[in-house]
């Protein structure tokens, strides 16, 4: 029997940069030789925001076999050392500040976020693995290079027009401050606003491929997609970093922002709308930032990390007998709610699972 890397996802067909992610990674493995498939709650479930013919099943119809591997996302914290005990995991930890939300604090012991199981945590960007570190320093943190498809994500043949793209799910208090106090000063005159929102990956390319500016609103995450998507685009990208966006959205390439400073943030904007179209320093900006892109975040990078941290695991396993042959389909979401059941059951149960921490 061929070990098989089982990755964890919820039931969420929102636009998502990390389930397209999780998707991907499936779909490298099996390029590459190995075996995965994307687990989903319900067997009848796949996510059509995006194409594709990933491997995907349901997670009650999995049978664990010899040298198979969990791949499990960190929002499931404490449900992890749960959903199938004595069977190799590696938590694929996308939001390093995600770990711990929520997690009660003062009673004496860790709650734990990892199992006796698990072999690794892999995360996406080095803040995020500095993160990791700290916290599990008994733990292997491993980190992989994400790539952007610049095929997809590149700048219209037929040119920018004077259009601003941002995404309103985030921030949306901070960028509602940014565009009033633009629009009050006259600023987004002649200016048209392209919120991009439920919209699929291919939509999502085409608007930001012929948008001159994207509002880059990064909070505390794992990488944050859409501003390294909006710079391979050709998109000037200015905002907010939120710790993780000083990897890439550097001066020359991007006009990173402090954090929730909207002040600076709109002097910025401002700043940028009235010099476009007419200032080469901002077309070398974005040239600046396709090659950046293009070096640093490539789909070949991200393939090869992919191989050799997960195919490794998968390797490292092989011959190791699992002692529970089902998961607990129960504690992945569904529908993209997080499922509650697992986490009160959990309240009054003792984990002696020791876990990494």
């Amino acid at each position: 029997m061929t070990s098989t890397a089982y990755f964890l996802c919820p039931d969420d067909d929102r636009p998502f940069g990390g389930i397209r992610v999780i998707y991907r990674f499936v779909d490298i493995l099996n390029s590459h030789g190995f075996h995965a498939a994307v687990a989903h709650r319900s067997p009848r479930f796949r996510c059509t925001w995006f194409a594709n013919d990933t491997r995907v099943v349901g997670a009650k119809d999995i049978r664990l076999e010899t040298g198979d591997l969990l791949v499990l996302p960190e929002r499931l914290r404490q449900l992890i050392p749960k959903v199938a005990p004595g069977v190799a995991n590696v938590v694929f930890n996308q939001n390093a500040y995600e770990t711990f939300t929520h997690l009660p604090v003062g009673t004496g012991v860790p709650t734990e976020v990892t199992s006796d199981d698990t072999i690794g945590i892999v995360c996406v960007s080095e803040e995020n693995r500095r993160y990791l570190e700290l916290s599990f320093p008994q733990a292997r943190v491993m980190r992989v290079r994400i790539g952007i498809d610049t095929e997809l994500f590149r700048a219209s043949p037929s040119g920018k027009r004077r259009a601003i793209a941002y995404m309103p799910r985030k921030r949306s208090k901070e960028l509602n401050e940014v565009l009033q106090i633009l629009q009050r000063r006259g600023s987004l005159k002649g200016w048209e606003l392209v919120p991009i929102q439920g919209m699929s990956e291919a939509d999502t390319a085409a608007a930001l491929s012929s948008s001159a500016v994207f509002l880059a609103l990064n909070e505390r995450e794992g990488l944050g997609l859409p501003p390294l998507e909006a710079m391979a685009s050709g998109c000037v990208v200015v905002g907010f970093h939120g710790g993780v966006g000083t990897e890439y959205m550097r001066p020359g390439s991007a006009v990173p922002i402090g954090d929730g400073d909207v002040i600076e943030m709109v002097l910025k904007v401002e700043s940028i709308l009235s010099r476009w179209g007419s200032d080469d320093a901002l077309v070398t900006m974005t040239d600046n930032a396709v090659h950046l892109v293009r070096s640093e975040y490539s789909r070949e990078s991200e393939a090869a990390d992919v191989v050799r941290i997960f195919g490794g695991a998968l390797d490292e396993v092989k011959g190791v007998e699992p002692r529970s042959r089902r998961l607990d389909a129960t504690v992945l979401p569904r529908r993209g709610v997080v499922t509650k059941v697992g986490e009160r059951l959990l309240s009054s149960v003792t984990s002696r699972h020791t876990g990494l921490s």
